[in-house]
């Protein structure tokens, strides 16, 4: 049977071997390269049919080759590798990736074509650095003369790609030939962005460098960068070779700094005093640099003798100055506290958070106790509870784990209680007041606060050991004194309670509306007065710096809640009993709350009480015969007739002299009553501020003998009757 191959319109038919025969036809035809589908469209049949038959075509036919569905013979090979080489002579180099764009060929077949023909019809040189690139002899000659010309024109760091787009010559090939044609400087890399350094500019460098360095005896990284040094370690090894250099942040430094540093810091601490090391050296180190400068050049014995802040190198003869120029302020601040309360009240905070401290750590111990016998019971157990003992594993594990973290925060808790629990005896303000006019004198104003940050810790502390030292002091006095201190207090209140008593006998003859206002009066006074003498001294005898007298009723019950039961339930009694209207409340409380205080109550002793009551009218006509305050007078001298008519005391106000003058009438002449209330109503016109205030003074200044004479003489007249 015959296979024939019919053509695309059906018209005409094709054998097998006609096939071949018009491919290779076409091929010729074409210049010995032909496309696939421009083959079957030529000789008139479908694609698949050249494609079923390209094997037979190519079979011993060597000089046919199938390149990305194109047909190329030896001849259009040979005519391409002619091409090449006219190119190559013109041009003087070529490269792959330019011919596979002119010829539409795979890079890797014109590689081949011109690796075979290579100095056969292509005559050139492979470059070793990128064989994909060829150039000529010649080509290379050109471009070396064209790179020496521009290096040698060269005085000054030049980037690369700035001679390469003069030269026109590309980066790698201007690498490889580098070395080959220039002997006139160097360059910085072999990578892009490299620059070329001439060799005359090289020595003006290396002169410049030498020259700076040992004229001034350090070299700023800055300076040599701007000199397009980059990498300065290895540039100062090579140029300073038999240097001793210290390298800093911003620069290399001699021997000879560090040693002029060290003569410095010498004079300063043989001197007691300081040295700016910022005036003493170039302008350009920093403070970095200071301090990078200060770690090589001090000694261990150096550091103990010196304070450093900021460029400052201070002896501490100088600090131990200033510190003693506070020893004034120090003590005094102490002695404050002390007295104030302050200190004692620091030592019970601090005393309380040990305390706490201590409980949680006791805490913590018996938690592990619990935990160590949970395990070893565990363990103890044998036979088949393996499972039993995981659990108690497991469950130990993470109860460990979540006490673990509570213990730790409690730690921190109380380390940070601690740290805070720090008592101000010396205030910044006041340590900066003290040493600022030294500094002044010494024109060291900028180190006023840093040394006031340096110092203040260190003078509170010594102002807390002066402070525990008064206390001590302070107590011991207490001690051997307080025996004394009860047995004064004692007779002192005894007297003050008895005076209450008289004045209430007193009070009680006069109309109850005016006892009322007396007994008020009198709470508000005298027995506010007691009060105050005890909460002083239980706040003594617990160490305490609390002022009774500097509280009001409220504040004086807050103070009393807060001290042990055994004073807190009858001294709650007592203050509120200043708020009520009996002085038989008062005395009742008063006797309970000096139980818990060692102290008793005399008994009543009425030839005393005689004697009291007429000590007290001696006292009261004594103090109207000085008196000279026209209103005082009449106070006075109606106190002394009451006590003088009634045999009893009195404690009033001057706003009760009428209704006891009322009550007077009884006792006094007519005559003198007139006077009195005469004076009385002048003392009234004088105090109101009207008009007739001058006149009022003009007449009590001559009626004032007549009532101490009054008061005086009424003695006598009581007698008679």
């Amino acid at each position: 049977m015959v296979d024939l191959i019919f053509t695309s319109d059906g018209k005409e038919y094709l054998t097998p071997t006609q096939l071949i025969n018009e491919i290779k036809g076409e091929l010729y035809d074409q210049g010995g390269r032909i496309n696939l589908v421009e083959l079957a469209k030529n000789i008139g049949v479908d694609l698949a049919h050249i494609n079923a038959h390209l094997n037979e075509v190519l079979k011993g036919q060597k000089d046919i080759q199938h390149v990305l569905g194109q047909l190329i013979d030896h001849s259009y090979i040979s005519r391409v590798a002619g091409e090449i080489n006219e190119k190559l002579q013109q041009q003087g180099q070529i490269s792959i990736g330019d011919l596979t764009i002119h010829y539409d060929l795979p890079a890797e077949f014109l590689q081949q074509i011109v690796d075979k023909n290579l100095g056969k019809v292509v005559f050139g040189k492979q470059d070793k650095n990128d064989p994909r690139i060829y150039y000529t002899e010649s080509f290379i000659a050109r471009t070396k003369a064209k790179i020496r010309g521009a290096l040698a024109g060269l005085t000054r760091p030049t980037p690369v790609a700035s001679i390469l787009n003069q030269v026109d010559v590309n980066e790698k090939m201007f690498f490889s030939l580098f070395d080959q044609t220039c002997m006139y400087g160097t360059l910085t890399s072999r990578l892009p962005g490299a620059q070329y350094i001439p060799n005359v500019y090289a020595r003006s460098q290396n002169e410049w460098v030498s020259n700076f360095y040992r004229q001034n005896g350090y070299l700023e990284y800055d300076a040599l960068n701007r000199l397009g040094i980059t990498d300065y370690k290895q540039y100062i090894k090579k140029q300073l070779v038999n240097e001793e250099l210290h390298y800093l942040s911003s620069c290399i430094i001699s021997k000879s700094i560090l040693e002029r540093v060290q003569a410095d810091i010498d004079e300063c601490i043989a001197s007691k005093s300081y040295t700016d090391l910022q005036s003493n050296l170039p302008s350009v180190f920093n403070e970095k640099d200071i301090e990078m400068i200060l770690n090589a050049a001090l000694t261990n014995q150096q550091r103990q003798q010196i304070l450093v802040i900021e460029s400052y190198v201070i002896s501490k003869a100088f600090v131990e100055k200033l510190a003693d120029s506070c020893d004034e302020l120090v003590k005094a601040n102490a002695k404050a506290t002390v007295e104030s309360g302050k200190y004692q009240e620091y030592q019970i905070s601090l005393h309380s958070s040990h305390l706490r401290s201590q409980k949680s750590d006791d805490a913590d111990d018996k938690v592990d106790k619990r935990e160590e016998r949970r395990k070893k019971a565990a363990s103890g157990k044998s036979g088949g509870g393996t499972q039993g003992r995981e659990t108690k594993t497991r469950s130990t594990k993470k109860f460990n784990r979540g006490g673990n973290k509570n213990i730790a925060e409690t730690d921190d808790d109380d380390d940070v209680q601690v740290k805070k629990m720090v008592l101000e005896v010396v205030a910044a303000d006041e340590v900066r007041d003290s040493i600022q006019p030294l500094l002044e004198e010494e024109s060291l104003d900028d180190l006023l606060e840093p040394l006031t940050a340096h110092l203040f810790p260190k003078l509170n502390e010594k102002g807390l050991e002066a402070a525990a030292s008064i206390y001590v002091a302070t107590v011991a006095d207490r001690t051997a004194n307080r025996r004394q201190t009860h047995n004064e207090l004692q007779n002192k209140l005894n007297a003050l309670i008895g005076d209450v008593r008289l004045f209430e006998k007193g009070t009680k003859l006069l109309p109850q509306d005016v006892q009322t206002q007396l007994v008020k009066y009198l709470l508000k006074s005298l027995c506010t007065d007691i009060v105050n003498e005890v909460l002083n001294y239980i706040a003594a005898e617990q160490n305490l710096g609390t002022k009774a007298e500097t509280l009001n009723n409220d504040q004086k019950l807050k103070f009393v809640n807060e001290l042990p039961s055994e004073f807190k339930t009858p001294l709650v009694q007592l203050v509120k009993s200043l708020s009520g209207q009996s002085i038989d409340d008062f005395m009742t409380t008063v006797e309970e709350a000096l139980i818990p205080c060692s102290m008793i109550l005399k008994k009543i002793d009425k030839k005393k009480d005689r004697t009291v009551v007429l000590n007290h009218k001696h006292q009261l006509l004594e103090q109207l015969n000085k008196c000279e305050d026209v209103a005082l007078a009449l106070h006075l001298a109606t106190l002394a007739i009451f006590t003088t008519a009634t045999h009893c005391m009195l404690h009033a106000s001057g706003r009760h002299v009428t209704a006891i003058l009322a009550f007077l009438k009884q006792y006094l002449t007519e005559e003198q009553a007139n006077e009195l209330t005469s004076y009385h109503d002048f003392v009234t016109l004088m105090l109101s501020g009207g008009s007739e205030v001058e006149n009022a003074k003009e007449k009590l200044k001559e009626k004032l003998p007549v009532i101490k004479s009054i008061a005086n003489e009424f003695k006598k007249a009581g007698s008679e009757k």
